[in-house]
C-alpha cells in the first residue's frame, strides 16, 4: 500500500511539547486534527495500553504502529471521531500481540519436546537422540521450500515473526502461519 500522507513523531523532553510533524506536505485540517489528538491523548493512550499490556515499551510500540495506521489511512473524511478510532486501532493492535505471543509461547512449548536437554548423557539417550535429530532433519526435509525456510531461520536463527518476514519478502501473518504449520508437522513426524 502506497502511503498518501507521512509523517514522523517528534517529542521533546516535556510531553506538553509532542506534535507530528508532517514529512510531506497534508491537508492542514487534518494535520491540525491529528497533532491536536496526539497532544491530548498520546499520555492516556499509552497510559491504557501499559495497563493493557503491563509493559510500558510494549505500549509505546503499539501507540505508535496506531499512529501509524492512523496516517497510512487514504481517506480521513470517513472518521467521526479521531479519538475512538485511534483507542479502538490500538486495542485492536494489542489484541493481536497478545495473541501472537501466546501462539508463540504454545509454539515454544510444542517444541521443547524436540529440544529437551538432559543432564544424564546416557547411550542409550545419545542414541535416542540422534535418530530424533535424523528424524527431525528427515520431517525439515519434506516440509515446502518457504514453510522450511521460515520455520528454519524461526528456530535455528531465532528471528523474529517480524524478521523473517522482511527477510523473505511475506506478510508476518504468513510466516506464522508457516512455523505453525511446520512445528505441527514436526511434532507429528516425531511421534511417529
Amino acid at each position: 500500500m502506497m502511503l498518501k500522507h507521512r509523517f514522523r513523531l517528534i517529542k521533546n523532553s516535556d510531553h506538553e511539547t509532542a506534535q507530528l510533524a508532517p514529512a510531506e506536505p497534508v491537508s492542514g485540517v487534518f494535520h491540525a486534527e491529528i497533532t491536536r489528538l496526539f497532544q491530548d491523548y498520546n499520555d492516556p493512550l499509552i497510559r491504557y495500553l501499559t495497563i493493557r499490556l503491563r509493559s510500558r515499551q510494549d505500549a509505546d510500540e503499539v501507540a505508535q504502529e496506531a499512529y501509524i495506521r492512523l496516517l497510512r489511512r487514504d481517506n480521513l473524511d470517513d472518521i467521526d471521531c479521531f479519538q475512538s478510532f485511534l483507542f479502538r486501532t490500538a486495542t485492536n493492535i494489542s489484541i493481536d500481540l497478545q495473541r501472537q505471543r501466546a501462539r508463540q509461547n504454545n509454539n515454544h512449548e510444542q517444541s521443547k519436546n524436540l529440544f529437551q536437554t538432559t543432564d544424564d548423557i546416557t547411550p542409550e539417550r545419545d542414541l535416542r537422540g540422534r535418530q530424533k535429530l535424523t528424524a527431525l532433519k528427515t520431517a525439515v526435509e519434506k516440509l515446502p521450500p518457504k514453510c522450511r525456510e521460515a520455520f528454519m531461520l524461526y528456530k535455528f536463527n531465532h528471528m523474529e515473526y517480524t524478521e523473517i518476514a522482511l527477510e523473505m519478502g511475506l506478510s508476518t501473518s504468513s510466516i506464522r502461519k508457516y512455523i505453525t504449520r511446520a512445528l505441527a508437522f514436526c511434532v507429528r513426524e516425531m511421534n511417529k
